[in-house]
């Protein structure tokens, strides 16, 4: 009979951890990709979710709040080959967090690579003059 009691509790005890490690709280402002077998399934939103231990696991947590990016400064040639230092700040928002997690392999490098880019090719476009008085709208 004990040895009965102990295998039951040894059970029970299984039982509770796999529960317990099936149940997932995505916090408000995350999104959480889920893998199966190394596979994207599933986006989790925030609140309380349950995946299969062992099967599931958690890819990637993503913030999808604002987040604020510094565009280091860098020398751009204007239209009347003027030289100026711009530099940035780029606000974003994830809005897809499966797409964010696996199209792109350092997001927060792409959107700076991509923010250099049209920076450059926008200041490249104008005078001197209209880069200087249209800071804001760049």
């Amino acid at each position: 009979m004990e040895l009965f009691a102990v295998f039951a509790g040894v059970v029970v005890l299984v039982a509770v951890g796999l529960v317990f490690a099936g149940v997932k709280t995505v916090p408000q402002g995350e999104k959480w990709t889920v893998e199966r077998f190394g596979r994207y399934i599933r986006t989790l939103e925030s609140g309380f979710w349950v995946i299969i231990p062992f099967v599931d696991r958690i890819g990637r947590r993503l913030t999808v709040m604002e987040q604020v990016l510094d565009v280091p400064a860098q020398t751009v040639i204007t239209k009347d080959n003027a030289a100026v230092i711009a530099d940035g700040v780029v606000f974003f928002r994830i809005d897809d967090a499966a797409r964010a997690a696996y199209q792109v392999r350092h997001l927060e490098e792409a959107i700076v690579n991509l923010t250099t880019t049209n920076l450059r090719s926008v200041i490249g476009a104008m005078d001197l003059d209209d880069t200087l008085s249209n800071r804001q709208k760049i």
